[in-house]
């Protein structure tokens, strides 16, 4: 009895100082919201080796390169304790990856360069580890789990054949439409297909990472979106694929805020 009775008491204790210091964390800062935009480098885990699929000219090559992309959205702040706060945000985040493709044939030079790009609507919930450095200066790291939802999605894709016009094609991936552009001309668009549909999983989710410097309501910071899941509608079916790699969103950005 004397027993339980201490330890009653100790768990009350670390009770009531956790409701203190969490009360005081919340009554120095409070919960704040803000804005965040963001630059971004992205890319989908790709290995590009050849370019015949892309190019239809033999002895093609391909390289893949980061794509540029952005993302904006509203945070939440929200102090549990001194140095350990949530961060939330949602935001409109667009990843992709771009391949430019090359050849000589014919003594004619061939490039293509496809732009990949999918438009999410993102949800990170990130446990927040703060350096304080004053009270007005912080260093934080973040790192947790996020949520994405896409939004629309398309493929985009310029190709040019040496003595010859441009020829644009671009292929909207969830509804099916699709449109060709010969340079100088206007838009010929093509009735929905299957052929260009759904190539991409709607869902997407990953392991957000990042470390930003706070001062007073300014944020300056750079973080890593992991991809984790693989968004090729049908993975499944290349499970057995040895030459299948998988379709994970990989994407750096380089982040400005304000806190209101």
């Amino acid at each position: 009895m004397k027993k339980l009775l201490i330890s009653a008491l100790m768990l009350l204790s670390t009770l009531t100082a956790s409701a203190q210091l969490i009360s005081a964390a919340r009554d120095n800062e409070g919960v704040k919201f803000g804005v965040r935009g963001s630059f971004a480098l992205s890319n989908m885990n790709q290995k590009v080796d050849n370019a015949i699929n892309i190019l239809n000219v033999a002895g093609a090559s391909a390289t893949s390169k980061q794509l540029p992309a952005f993302a904006v959205g509203m945070s939440m702040n929200l102090p549990i304790l001194e140095s350990f706060h949530f961060n939330i945000e949602l935001k409109y985040a667009m990843k992709g990856q771009k391949t430019i493709a090359e050849a000589n044939y014919l003594s004619k030079n061939f490039e293509t360069i496809r732009l990949e790009r999918i438009g999410y609507l993102e949800l990170p919930i990130q446990p927040q580890f703060r350096l304080n450095l004053s009270r007005s200066a912080h260093v934080n790291v973040n790192v947790g789990p996020y949520l994405g939802l896409a939004l629309h999605s398309n493929i985009k894709t310029n190709a040019h054949e040496e003595g010859e016009d441009d020829v644009t094609t671009k292929f909207y991936t969830f509804t099916g439409k699709s449109f060709t552009k010969v340079e100088g001309g206007s838009r010929k668009w093509s009735d929905p297909s299957d052929d260009y549909k759904a190539k991409y999983s709607r869902l997407d989710a990953g392991l957000a990472l990042g470390v930003d410097f706070e001062i007073e309501h300014f944020h300056i910071g750079v973080s890593y979106d992991l991809g984790l899941k693989d968004i090729y509608v049908d993975a499944r079916d290349q499970k057995n694929n040895s030459y299948y790699n998988p379709y994970k969103n990989r994407t750096a950005l380089f982040t400005l805020g304000i806190d209101f």
